[in-house]
């Protein structure tokens, strides 16, 4: 299931918020070796205080697999701020139905499908619920994999870019009843995953 954090409910979350920074320290610094800011085994950027949302995928006894954040391009963002060549000299997003996802993180062996899934379907979610209709994000050679698989590959994705020892894409999702069906269809989930939902009509969502 997934647990959407709102700003208001960050001191609700401070808990499940600490645990997702540590998270994030282990896969992105440990596991994959980028150049992440990181303090007391935690990681975190500027942009984790620009008041974000963040989705919290949690399994059955409430042990945290996976997180993601969301911010929208009315402000700053990492596509335009940090990752810009992936642009290729076209504009940056500048809308405010059109948001950014970053820091896609899932941990737990042999259940990375299964809660990526369920964090695609809940963004795509939370996005009809809030009217945005647009979802842009920053993904390496391994998630342009994933993507397809998952039942979400995207509208318009940029060619491939090298950063570091990595290469990376930008990729641009339409958020839409549309491609909320599909992912559900491919994961066989049959409704909403999310628990805590702020939007009480799900017949948004349905």
């Amino acid at each position: 299931m997934i647990d959407v954090v709102t700003p208001d409910l960050y001191a609700a979350y401070a808990g499940e918020l600490r645990q997702m920074f540590q998270q994030r320290f282990r896969v992105f610094k440990q596991r994959l070796g980028w150049s992440v800011p990181v303090e007391n085994g935690e990681e975190r950027d500027s942009f984790d205080d620009l008041y974000p949302i963040y989705l919290l995928a949690k399994d059955e006894d409430d042990t945290l697999l996976g997180s993601w954040r969301f911010l929208p391009t009315t402000g700053p963002y990492m596509l335009r701020d940090v990752f810009p060549q992936l642009l290729q000299g076209a504009n940056a997003p500048y809308h405010p139905l059109v948001w950014e996802g970053s820091r896609f993180a899932v941990e737990a062996r042999g259940m990375r499908v299964g809660a990526s899934s369920e964090l695609l379907c809940a963004v795509t979610e939370t996005c009809l619920a809030m009217g945005i209709r647009e979802l842009i994000t920053v993904y390496d050679a391994r998630m342009a994999r994933l993507l397809p698989r998952l039942g979400c590959p995207p509208k318009r994705q940029t060619r491939a870019v090298s950063l570091g020892k990595d290469v990376a894409y930008a990729g641009w999702f339409d958020m839409n009843h549309a491609t909320l069906a599909n992912l559900r269809s491919v994961a066989g989930i049959k409704g909403s995953i999310i628990r805590n939902a702020f939007f009480l009509d799900q017949q948004a969502v349905a």
